[in-house]
């Protein structure tokens, strides 16, 4: 029996899938220049404000209309069908997609409390970091979490991995659903964290198993 071969296989059949994608740097800097025409503006800062609609204590959080960015909505649609067709076998590409997209606009101290969405799928990308960040991340001598967004998946317990801490990197994309519980912890340097969020909304003709409850 000692030299007995044994076969076996882990599952891991529990907890939800998150996308992660590279964006396009020409998007970045794109939704920059989008955002940046209505942060420095005040006006359009007040006209565009999206600060009641969200659960963040942030200096400035703005709605901005995709539609606006040559490519992106489509882009959009594209990584959202991506993921239901890996998650959901059954998954149709004739529904009908809609989206509501915002930017969050963070300093020093802003942070953003344990939090659901209402939607289908959600999604972050960020678009610009501090200068002093990766300086202050490497200063926490433990469980490293300044300006991050933490995904928490269960309930933290014994040979369960609870928790997946996103560290923010321009570019990064990541597509995960509503209903995933998610924080961003505050930051202490100087400077601007600056991150795209979006809620993603299917309508199909019929009731898909995993998408429609």
């Amino acid at each position: 029996m000692a030299n007995q071969e044994i076969s076996y296989d882990i599952y891991q059949p529990f907890g939800p899938s998150i996308l992660k994608v590279k964006m396009p740097q020409a998007y970045v800097n794109l939704i920059n220049a989008e955002a940046d025409h209505i942060l420095y503006d005040e006006t359009l800062s007040k006209k565009y404000d999206w600060s009641h609609n969200l659960a963040g204590n942030v200096k400035k959080e703005i709605a901005i209309d995709p539609s606006k960015i040559k490519g992106f909505p489509e882009f959009l649609v594209t990584m959202s069908n991506q993921y239901l067709t890996k998650v959901l076998p059954e998954w149709t590409t004739d529904a009908k997609v809609s989206f509501r997209v915002w930017v969050v606009s963070q300093y020093a101290g802003d942070f953003n409390p344990v939090h659901i969405h209402d939607a289908n799928l959600s999604g972050v990308a960020f678009l610009k970091v501090p200068s002093g960040f990766d300086a202050e991340y490497k200063k926490e001598d433990h469980h490293a979490t300044a300006g991050c967004l933490e995904f928490l998946g269960s309930i933290p317990n014994h040979f369960a991995r609870h928790s997946y801490i996103a560290k923010p990197e321009v570019g990064d994309f990541y597509l995960f659903p509503s209903w995933l519980a998610h924080q961003v912890y505050p930051f202490r340097c100087e400077g601007e964290r600056r991150s795209m969020a979006f809620n993603v909304h299917f309508s199909t003709k019929e009731p898909i198993k995993g998408v429609d409850v």
